[in-house]
């Protein structure tokens, strides 16, 4: 079990013994002694539980809905799929984490590295706990925690009313994620399930309205990116920030955006010296965000910059 879960399950049995204790009359001695004490053992042990911090990758999933039968059974096929594409969201955020980014195609690297295993079944509902071996875990937060608890923070953002807050998170997104994002909640909105992914000390609940936003928002977007050449003049380029304005001879007018990693600093204040305010030629990746092929956003990165 999870932290998280723990706290949470030590936290309902405080209550109830305090409700219990509410109810007793004086009469009853032995009863007030005996919860009294369970609830010391309650106290102690939720604080032992606050202080635990979780280093390796951990997640509950629970699974509601039509292929759910309670919390006493889940049709096998649905629940073989939610399994791998939920690991298939975890693994190619993993491998965006420590390579940039994927080829459109092609073996996802390090897959073996973020490999989970299923290590029990979690009721309240019917769902399955996945971890991390300890063999795959360090003393600091792993890697592949890092990825699930992007994961998480990921599906959350597809499932929230608020439109700007989807569209700032996709434009960062990769395009081989996006994909399996929406076969998961594709998977789920057609089965008429719901899910909770409880992970670390986030508890997040997709009802059948944010499903249902979900599985739309994924299906109509899409991601393009390409490389593409400006003529223009450099604003600025700042080296710490890693930021750039550049005026476009174009319809975009000035553009902004991030530098791409290769760049060193020195390198960034030595463009900025010798291009700010004069002709160039700039390339960039353009990443375009498209929703039923209206563009909602555009990403800027500024590759190399030259004499026009």
């Amino acid at each position: 079990m999870s932290a998280k879960l723990d706290r949470d399950f030590v936290a309902a049995d405080l209550a109830a013994v305090d409700q219990l204790l509410a109810n007793l009359t004086a009469h009853d001695v032995f009863a007030r002694l005996s919860l009294r004490s369970r609830r010391e053992d309650l106290q102690r042990t939720l604080a032992s539980l606050a202080d635990v911090h979780e280093v390796s990758a951990s997640a509950s999933l629970f699974f509601g809905g039509e292929p759910v039968l309670a919390n006493r059974g889940i049709e096998v096929s649905f629940g073989a799929q939610a399994m791998e594409k939920f690991q298939d969201v975890v693994t190619k955020i993993f491998a965006v984490q420590h390579t940039g980014s994927l080829g459109q195609r092609g073996a996802v690297p390090g897959k073996d590295a973020a490999k989970l295993h299923i290590t029990n079944i979690v009721r309240g509902s019917f769902g399955f706990r996945l971890d991390e071996m300890p063999s795959q875990a360090a003393m600091l937060e792993s890697p592949l925690k890092d990825a699930m608890d992007e994961a998480t923070r990921l599906m959350e953002r597809f499932g929230v009313e608020d439109e700007e807050a989807f569209e700032s998170e996709v434009e960062n997104l990769d395009g081989r994620v996006l994909t399996t994002i929406r076969e998961f909640f594709g998977l789920l909105n057609d089965h008429r399930a719901t899910f909770r992914l409880v992970s670390g000390n986030s508890d997040k609940s997709f009802r059948a309205p944010n499903i249902a936003r979900a599985a739309e928002r994924a299906k109509i977007t899409s991601l393009d990116e390409r490389e593409t050449v400006f003529e223009g003049q450099l604003s600025g380029a700042l080296r710490d920030n890693r930021i750039f304005e550049y005026r476009t001879g174009t319809d975009r007018g000035t553009i902004k955006g991030s530098i791409v990693s290769d760049l060193s600093a020195d390198r960034i204040s030595q463009i900025n010296r010798e291009f700010a305010d004069r002709d160039s030629r700039a390339t960039f990746i353009v990443k375009t965000v498209r929703q039923n092929d209206r563009v909602m956003r555009e990403k800027f990165t500024l590759l190399s910059i030259q004499e026009r």
